[in-house]
């Protein structure tokens, strides 16, 4: 007989949506896979690229739409 999970767990998009723990005591789930986003914007053009406002968005967007909620925002 098969276990019944009420609510249903939702579809999952992507395997970012299986989130593990940050920390132990953090309590704070992250997708699997953080999202660098040094490169993102324009300040770093001449050593790693650039992406204008339009296209940085769509990359956040997307990544958000599968699940990723990890951004790395270290500057350096």
């Amino acid at each position: 007989m098969p276990i019944e999970v009420w609510p249903p767990l939702p579809t999952l998009k992507s395997s970012l949506g299986r989130y593990r723990v940050l920390s132990p005591l953090a309590g704070a789930f992250v997708s699997p896979l953080q999202l660098g986003a040094m490169s993102i914007g324009d300040k770093w053009a001449d050593g790693m690229g650039s992406m204008d406002k339009e296209s940085s968005f769509k990359l956040l967007d997307a990544f958000y739409d599968l699940g990723g909620n990890f951004i790395d925002t270290a500057g350096n």
